[in-house]
């Protein structure tokens, strides 16, 4: 089972990319095989709705063949201003339906602030429904993220940790419960 996780984030030192590491290695262990698209070191131009996609440059078209082959999803991004960032909506804004489309997605956000990051992920949620996608209903946030993690990239609060090591472990497990179900109707 292949995941694609994308965290929305181009700062170097990256919660949302720490966070995003803790769910991918779940699912890993738990038996998917998960690939994170970096936007940091695959970037996009801003979406401009082209007539000709084939004009895009090749980070797009790897992007979007990634989504394809996904089987399953972790989209995670730090809460900006009340939402998900713009580097994340702008991918997304890349894809339709036709990438995500009866595929699940685990979401995450991370916060400076110590409500967490419930408008982003309430935001992501409505992103993926759109595009026909089945969000998790778990959405775990980790809140005052710029003080959260130990150097060594684990979460300070055991509790959340284990949240988070959920998120990837319940993605997988339903994915294959998914699979196993279409497979009997066949």
């Amino acid at each position: 089972m292949k995941i694609l996780a994308v965290p929305g984030s181009l700062t170097e030192d990256s919660t949302t990319h720490k966070a995003v590491a803790i769910v991918a290695e779940a699912a890993r262990q738990t038996g998917a095989e998960v690939e994170i698209f970096d936007l940091r070191k695959y970037p996009l131009p801003i979406y401009d709705a082209r007539s000709d996609e084939s004009t895009y440059p090749e980070n797009v078209h790897r992007f979007k063949q990634k989504m394809l082959e996904a089987e399953g999803y972790i989209l995670a991004s730090p809460e900006y201003h009340g939402s998900v960032s713009g580097v994340l909506k702008n991918a997304l804004d890349f894809i339709g339906a036709r990438e995500l489309e009866g595929k699940f997605v685990a979401l995450l956000g991370t916060s400076g602030g110590a409500l967490g990051a419930t408008n982003t992920l309430n935001t992501l949620n409505i992103i993926c429904r759109t595009l026909h996608a089945w969000p998790l209903p778990s959405m775990p946030s980790v809140p005052q993220a710029y003080q959260a993690f130990h150097p060594d990239g684990s979460l300070k609060d055991e509790k959340l940790e284990s949240r988070l090591k959920r998120l990837g472990v319940d993605l997988v497990k339903t994915i294959e419960r998914h699979c196993a179900g279409t497979n009997k109707d066949r």
